[in-house]
């Protein structure tokens, strides 16, 4: 699936792979240039180098006007000034395979409290649109593979602290750890570095 999708995807949309001093890991850095960010560049930690990272939020990280109109949204065919949800996509996009099987990592990146059913609209939308590269990849180079052989992975990193104890009292945020339970939400603190715009999170805590 991996070196289909190579074929597939635009290469401005690939994320490369930073080779660590480990053994079979690497890393990946994203980069967020929204005003509201509190983290500019993220990096994810610990990816098996048996992986393809790249991001459906490009026009937002590039400065090129041609680029940003292009990838403003997730195809051309689909209305741009729709306020209904249509172009949401997620940050980025890990897929990491181990021997026949698929991780799929949609993550996206938020600075504070999110508002969870837009987090969900963004997330779903991406797995979408990934299983829709899944059925392109059958047709065109029949390499079937078997919805058991992928597992997704949805999640958010923030800002803030993510309690990994909730007691009995605390019913806002009891409701709303239910709430992202229910649709199968991970949230993670980024952890950041000492310099105030830069965070880090490993690939393993996000997908177990």
């Amino acid at each position: 699936m991996i070196e289909s999708l190579r074929k597939v995807m635009s290469q401005k949309v690939l994320i490369a792979l930073n080779p660590s001093q480990s053994n079979g890991v690497s890393s990946v850095i994203v980069y967020e240039d929204g005003e509201l960010s509190d983290i500019k560049e993220l990096t994810i930690k610990e990816v098996p180098d048996d992986s393809l990272a790249f991001t459906l939020d490009f026009s937002s990280k590039k400065n090129d006007l041609r680029d940003k109109s292009h990838y403003g949204q997730l195809s051309p065919y689909l209305d741009k000034s729709n306020g209904d949800g249509i172009n949401k996509s997620c940050d980025l996009i890990i897929v990491t395979r181990k021997n026949d099987d698929f991780t799929v990592l949609l993550f996206d990146q938020k600075s504070s409290k999110p508002d969870i059913e837009r987090c969900h609209l963004q997330l779903e939308n991406s797995r979408v649109f990934f299983q829709y590269l899944l059925n392109l990849i059958s047709l065109v180079y029949e390499e079937k593979i078997a919805s058991d052989q992928v597992a997704f992975r949805k999640v958010i990193g923030t800002t803030r602290t993510v309690k990994g104890f909730v007691n009995a009292g605390a019913d806002p945020e009891r409701a709303r750890r239910d709430e992202l339970k229910k649709l199968g939400i991970k949230e993670i603190s980024i952890k950041k570095l000492p310099s105030p715009d830069k965070g880090w999170l490993d690939w393993r805590g996000m997908t177990i």
